[in-house]
């Protein structure tokens, strides 16, 4: 072995060394290059350089993803390079999501650059949404508006909205909730104006909707309203019937108060009388008391005799019996039978 080593020259040797050096270099090189993605775009005809891909690995970016956005980007005949997409990437948004979002609106006529599509992907991590909001129409439900008629009538009003989405103005308008609360304010304003309740059931839409401009709910909007419908309209609280039961009851009240008071002079009045026949009877019963005595002092004193005293009970008696016989006849009478 050792003689054949000295066999070899030193040009030989130096040779030997480069060709390892330079097989090891590129051998090193391969293994950075991610090859499955290197080898998918060469097939896919949309080249990228070995060392970019290698760059974006280094980095830690997902390579996978921002190769497979330059293929569809290139493929939709879209300008746009490499530190681009990368950007993108670096903003937290999705590339795929947004090459798709632009050939997406592009299909559907609606025509915005490529950098606002990549604006509203990092601003709302879902630019296909924003775009199928802005093709499509979008039916917005606004519920349980309260508001009271110059009738004082309560009305509870349910309205439809249909909105889109406008692209060019989505970064800087205001939300969905803005714009509810604006419909809603315009409404009860509606509501507040209205006469007679009755109006606006008859023709809730005419009542409602007549001074409601699109432009001025828009302007300052993410939103492009198309079209505003009121479903349904229910009535609520009725005031002036509120107000008539208040005033039934408070006159139920003072009746009661009234009866009340009537029948506690009735008792105090009843009381009164039985009071004073009571003292009538007692006066009675104490004269009926003094006149044994005064028969019986007239008697010592001459001035009546024994004989005028049976008289006066014999009277006393026969005036008793006389009125029992007509109490017997008249209790006959009222049975029904005749009076002798």
């Amino acid at each position: 072995m050792t003689s054949t080593l000295l066999s070899f020259g030193t040009t030989e040797i130096v040779l030997v060394s480069v060709f390892g050096a330079i097989g090891l270099a590129i051998l090193v090189y391969l293994c950075c290059i991610p090859m499955k993605t290197y080898l998918t775009v060469i097939f896919a005809g949309c080249y990228i350089p070995s060392y970019k891909l290698i760059s974006l690995k280094s980095r830690k970016l997902d390579v996978k993803t921002i190769a497979s956005a330059y293929i569809m980007a290139k493929k939709s005949k879209i300008d746009i390079k490499l530190p681009e997409i990368e950007s993108i990437v670096l903003a937290g948004g999705n590339p795929v999501n947004v090459v798709k979002a632009y050939n997406l609106a592009n299909k559907s006529g609606t025509k915005i650059d490529f950098q606002r599509i990549s604006a509203l992907e990092i601003a709302s991590k879902d630019v296909l949404s924003v775009v199928q909001n802005a093709i499509s129409t979008r039916v917005v439900k606004v519920e349980n508006i309260k508001g009271f008629t110059q009738n004082n009538v309560e009305l509870v009003v349910m309205a439809e909205i249909s909105v889109k989405a406008n692209l060019h103005k989505y970064l800087e308008g205001s939300g969905i909730d803005d714009m509810i609360s604006n419909i809603t304010a315009w409404l009860l304003e509606n509501i507040s104006r209205a006469k007679d309740y009755r109006n606006i059931l008859h023709e809730p839409n005419k009542s409602l909707l007549y001074n409601i401009d699109f432009h001025v709910l828009t302007k300052n909007s993410r939103f492009d309203i198309f079209d505003i419908n009121i479903v349904s309209v229910d009535i609520g609280r009725d005031i002036n019937a509120e107000n008539e039961i208040k005033s039934v009851e408070k006159e139920k009240l003072y009746a009661q108060i009234e009866a009340e008071r009537r029948k506690s002079a009735e008792e105090i009045r009843e009381l009164q009388m039985r009071t004073k026949t009571e003292e009538m009877k007692s006066a009675v019963l104490q004269a009926e008391a003094e006149v044994p005595q005064a028969i019986s002092q007239a008697i010592k004193e001459g001035r009546f005799s024994i004989m005028d005293y049976y008289k006066l009970m014999n009277l006393q008696a026969d005036t008793a019996l006389r009125r029992a016989i007509i109490n017997d006849n008249k209790k006959a009478f009222d049975d029904g039978g005749d009076l002798y």
